[in-house]
């Protein structure tokens, strides 16, 4: 059964697909962002873009700025028009930083202020110049540059499997020109004035890595993907990844890899330009071996739930099987101390999963049980064993965020019910017998205790692909969400179902199929 609300991603273009007349229809939708991009540029952006007085369009130092505004308006037109807002963003050189934008580390107003120092800086350099080469992988690439004394050249780009930006001195660049169309390669010059993204950019790196020390930037309520690492952004880095952007290799073919491995091309859109990207991600999505598909499922149940709690899942998967982690207190080990600390009860359970981890396996875990399955998964790590192939995570914000229910265990009486009953977890036959609603009670404390005392710490993210599932009306926002993705390396994958806090229970099967990592529209 599809999933609703899938992951989307978005792809902003960068420097060499700016063209006169970009942007037309777009200025006069947006006017505040046209007069706030001239007070702080100093021009009329909107001029520059639609009748390129000049010819300054090609000059980087109006450029970037120019493709910044473009994309910024780009994608809010998209939004507006009823595109979704994008999950995961990724941008080509000067795209990453509308990326960003989309993603909440800075304003509009404080990107544009970046990109026009970029530019200005990236300007400043001369004596430089880059080729495009097409047919080389870049391993025959870097053999050729080798065998004809070229290793002053440095690969700006890796775009494609057998397309490669060089970077480098004019002389050189020009030299290679035509060693590589003598040897019957596609080349093509691009529109440059420097050897961007080389060596030969240290000092602009340098000095725009000072000038952002005077920037503050908001944690990231998206995924974006790093150009320089082809992984995803991590709070706390963003000044360090952009200045490093500059004399780093665009690794953009392992950045669309990255994400391809766990979502389609379908799943793509570029915003603004006229499909170079679009382009790239087709040549780049080459079929490649599918995620590893795990053969058993371990859940662990919400505040409240025992070995049951996820029994209706069972009945929609196919090659997988569902084992229920139990905790002490309830279900088959009623009989045994209820735990209200989350280092025992992750013990306990690493007890219960040690021994079982031989074959390809996911977790799964709700609310609470997505906290602890966290946390669960770090445990592995930390004794050396298998990790799952899979986290899959529902009901909860990422666990860097202070669990809504942490203060739950405080209230008393009438008030904890009334609480719960808000939630929705309560069946009402439940309160027709005492004995079983003081029994309930007692469980749920316990389980609310573990959210009190929730600690956090910082370690470094997992190399464990996360799926976070939330109900379209629970109240979580973006960055909530988003905090999952600070505890992966891998691009964090997004959906949303109908419903409230247990909206699992009436979408079991979609959640088999995300569990199972079966096709999804």
């Amino acid at each position: 059964m599809p999933v609703a609300h899938r992951t989307s991603v978005a792809l902003f273009p960068g420097q060499g697909t700016q063209a006169k007349g970009m942007g037309a229809g777009l200025f006069d939708r947006y006017p505040e962002h046209v007069a706030l991009a001239r007070d702080v540029l100093g021009y009329d952006i909107a001029r520059l873009c639609l009748d390129d007085p000049g010819g300054r369009l090609d000059d980087t130092r109006y450029t970037q700025p120019a493709l910044y505004v473009v994309n910024a308006l780009s994608y809010w037109d998209s939004v507006d028009r009823g595109e979704p807002a994008a999950d995961v963003l990724l941008g080509h050189s000067l795209g990453e930083y509308n990326a960003l934008l989309a993603a909440g580390a800075f304003d509009f107003e404080t990107g544009l202020k970046l990109v026009a120092q970029r530019a200005a800086l990236m300007a400043t350099e001369r004596d430089g110049a880059m080729l495009a080469v097409v047919g080389p992988s870049e391993a025959d690439l870097a053999e050729v540059l080798v065998s004809e004394n070229l290793s002053t050249l440095d690969v700006a780009n890796r775009n494609t499997p057998a397309q490669n930006v060089l970077s480098g001195p004019v002389a050189d660049i020009d030299r290679a020109r035509e060693t590589l169309s003598g040897r019957g390669f596609r080349v093509a010059a691009l529109r440059v004035s420097a050897a961007f993204h080389s060596r030969y950019m240290r000092a602009a790196r340098d000095e725009f890595a000072a000038f952002l020390r005077g920037f503050r930037f908001a944690p990231l309520a998206k995924t974006v993907i790093a150009n320089v690492t082809a992984r995803p952004y991590r709070d706390g880095d963003v000044a360090r990844t952009l200045s490093d952007q500059i004399a780093g290799t665009v690794r953009w073919a392992d950045s669309v890899h990255a994400v391809l491995r766990r979502l389609p091309a379908g799943n793509f859109r570029e915003i603004g330009g006229e499909g170079v990207l679009t382009r790239m991600v087709r040549q780049i999505d080459t079929p490649v071996a599918a995620p590893e598909k795990p053969r058993r499922v371990f859940t662990v149940a919400y505040a409240g739930g025992d070995e049951n709690a996820y029994r209706a899942l069972a009945t929609h998967t196919r090659d997988l099987d569902v084992v229920a982690l139990e905790r002490p207190g309830r279900g088959r080990r009623v009989a045994q101390p209820l735990l209200a600390d989350a280092d025992a009860v992750v013990a306990d359970l690493m007890d219960q999963l040690r021994d079982h981890v031989g074959e390809p396996y996911a977790i799964y875990g709700h609310s609470l049980g997505a906290r602890l399955a966290f946390r669960l998964c770090r445990r592995l790590r930390a004794e050396g064993l298998p990790a799952p192939v899979r986290l899959v995570v529902s009901g909860e914000c990422g666990p860097a965020v202070p669990s809504r229910e942490r203060d739950t265990w405080r209230l008393t009486g009438d008030a904890f019910w009334a609480h719960l009953d808000e939630l929705g977890g309560v069946p009402a036959q439940l309160r027709q017998f005492e004995d079983l609603m003081a029994h309930y009670e007692r469980v749920l404390r316990a389980d609310f205790t573990v959210l009190g005392r929730y600690v956090h710490d910082d370690e470094p993210p997992l190399d464990v692909p996360i799926t976070v599932v939330t109900g379209d009306r629970e109240p979580f926002s973006d960055a909530e969400i988003s905090a999952w993705q600070r505890e992966t390396t891998e691009p964090l994958e997004r959906h949303r179902l109908p419903g409230d806090h247990f909206f699992i229970r009436e979408h079991w099967a979609e959640l088999a199929d995300l569990i199972e990592g079966a096709p999804h529209a």
